[in-house]
């Protein structure tokens, strides 16, 4: 049986739990996560059956095995009125709530074990998801919001060889993760899912210009200008940045699609946003046919991609981000 390890660092507070919503680190979560980001790179539906499992009548368990392993005790930690207002906004229900998380810097592992049937490729197609799920998106409660932010600090283990993707980030972070993006596509596993946002066609990333010393300081800059920018939308503007809307949507949920993301360079830490859209090679609904919203006199099926068009260009106004992916610099 074939193992790899990751030894990996939680560089902004982390917010997962079971149905108690005490903050632990659960192995389903991460599984997920890894499955979600299987999809979005345009994973097989056949691959992911063999990777993670499927239920049903023909269920079956996937070939890797998840364990986490502590490395020492959970310091808990809550979002308050006294921390700054962007960085609050960005995790209103967390204060709201009073919810547990995990304190920063918490440092801890994740054991992969395959299945002998597992191939060189399973392995290397699985672990392309597990980067996505750390370099491209967080964990747990308003990860979206950049809360929950992980980087691997070393990998061992049985890694296939002349597999090439590098887990610990190195140099300029914008070019290295435009690096590690296209190693993935040219493995050539990947194609895109009907009705679903697609890595290689609907992802852009934008860098902020300044980075900052703390984690905190980095998402106070974002969530003071998402903040700016969202609360000057009328109420229907706003769904195109996921719902539910308190206290007028309660119900209805839909994943936004911008992620807000942290990494840690060296001493300072840098800020992403990445934004899925719609483009001329695949299309993908806000919400299915079938989903229905009672708002008056909005088509919710009919979605105005343009607010996130115009929200990443009054940033590009200000000369606080830069669009890196996909660039003219790199073949795509």
């Amino acid at each position: 049986m074939k193992k790899i390890s990751l030894s990996c660092k939680i560089i902004t507070p982390l917010f997962m739990g079971g149905a108690e919503q005490q903050a632990e680190l659960r192995t389903q979560s991460f599984n997920g996560l890894f499955r979600y980001w299987f999809r979005l790179l345009g994973g097989s539906f056949e691959d992911e059956k063999r990777l993670f499992g499927w239920g049903g009548e023909k269920a079956n368990k996937g070939v890797v095995r998840i364990r986490v392993i502590k490395e020492g005790d959970i310091n808990p930690y809550q979002v308050t009125h006294r921390e700054p207002t962007g960085y609050r906004y960005l995790g209103f229900s967390l204060q709201l709530t009073e919810r547990n998380g995990i304190k920063v810097p918490y440092y801890f592992k994740i054991l992969f074990s395959f299945h002998p049937i597992a191939t060189d490729e399973d392995i290397k197609k699985f672990l392309c998801a597990v980067w996505c799920a750390f370099y491209l998106g967080n964990f747990g409660s308003r990860s979206r919001r950049g809360f929950g932010s992980i980087m691997v600090e070393d990998i061992e283990g049985d890694i296939p060889s002349g597999f090439n993707l590098k887990f610990k980030p190195q140099g300029d972070i914008g070019n290295w993760i435009k690096e590690q993006l296209n190693y993935i596509k040219g493995l050539n596993y990947w194609k895109a899912r009907k009705d679903i946002p697609y890595v290689f066609e609907n992802l852009e990333i934008y860098r902020f210009f300044q980075s900052k010393r703390y984690c905190f300081e980095m998402l106070h800059e974002m969530g003071t200008r998402y903040r700016y920018y969202r609360q000057n939308l009328r109420f229907h503007e706003r769904i195109w940045f996921g719902l539910p809307i308190l206290p007028k949507i309660k119900e209805a949920r839909r994943a936004s699609l911008l992620i807000f993301k942290t990494i840690q360079s060296n001493s300072n830490f840098e800020g992403f946003i990445l934004v899925f859209k719609p483009n001329e090679k695949h299309d993908f609904k806000f919400l299915p046919d079938e989903a229905k919203i009672n708002l008056k006199g909005v088509n919710l099926n009919m979605p105005r991609w343009e607010v996130l068009n115009d929200f990443m260009r009054s940033l590009e106004d200000l000369n606080l981000i830069k669009k890196i992916y996909p660039s003219k610099e790199v073949e795509l």
